[in-house]
């Protein structure tokens, strides 16, 4: 039986790149652990790992299949179960909405909120944080990702953030945006007429790395970027560092203003 856990490793690669991976799924076969890894943070590296793993409280160690045989039968056991997810493949819109009505995603880790004007989100636990996976339209059957496994943004793209509003912030923050991760705590909020605020939390605050016992906190500010998004999980406007919320008003009614402007 598979478990997630919510524990990360880092490993290197040849040629000194060091990549970070979130330990996704610990299962047993044939009287041995194993784990599939997810890239965090790296555009370049999409595809799951599938290593041996030991968990031992807090403390995840990995190590590579060194046997072929023994990898090709841990895989073929992976492609036959249910523990990778099975909406990567997915392209149809209608088809994906029709696969998120199962009973599977109805429960935990999963979990669907109504968004209001017909519109909802499926949201998964990674990492123990709720995030926000798969955009839903109940009036036409159709579903987006609007969000990957990941946590690297789908439907957003670089072009649609504003840079030179992110001009002076941290060099760590502004790439993730560029990487389009999604990975800190960051939201869609309800949609009005036609348009969703989406909340993208490109640095934390120093309390997100602290752990159960009071340690670990930073000094880190949160740094966040906004922008409006459309029925079908696509930017309108720009994705913007704001000063002011009256900077937020006014992307707001550009952004209705847009999207009615499409319809026409």
């Amino acid at each position: 039986m598979e478990k997630k856990v919510k524990n990360y490793v880092e490993f290197t690669l040849e040629g000194d790149i060091t990549l970070k991976c979130e330990l996704s799924y610990i299962f047993r076969f044939e009287d041995h652990q194993y784990v599939i890894l997810y890239p965090i943070g790296n555009p370049e590296y999409k595809d799951p790992f599938l290593m041996r793993g030991f968990l031992d409280g807090d403390v995840a160690t990995v190590e590579v299949i060194e046997d072929d045989e023994e990898f090709s039968r841990v895989a073929e056991y992976v492609s036959n179960t249910d523990i990778l997810d099975e909406t990567e493949d997915v392209t149809d819109e209608e088809e994906l909405y029709q696969l998120l009505m199962a009973d599977k995603y109805s429960e935990r880790p999963y979990e669907t909120k109504e968004l209001d004007e017909g519109m909802a989100v499926v949201s998964e636990v990674i990492g123990g944080w709720w995030k926000n996976r798969f955009l839903l339209n109940r009036h036409t059957k159709q579903a987006w990702e609007f969000m990957d496994v990941r946590q690297i943004l789908r439907t957003i793209t670089q072009d649609d953030i504003d840079w030179e509003t992110l001009e002076g912030l941290p060099i760590e923050a502004v790439t993730r945006a560029q990487n389009l991760s999604f990975h800190f705590p960051s939201f869609i909020r309800k949609y009005k007429n036609g348009v969703a605020e989406v909340k993208w939390q490109i640095n934390p605050d120093g309390r997100y790395y602290e752990d159960e016992d009071g340690f670990g906190m930073t000094n880190d500010e949160e740094i966040t970027i906004y922008g409006f998004i459309d029925q079908q999980g696509k930017a309108v406007g720009k994705f913007r560092f704001i000063k002011d919320k009256t900077e937020l008003v006014a992307m707001r009614k550009a952004a209705e203003q847009l999207v009615i402007k499409r319809k026409n």
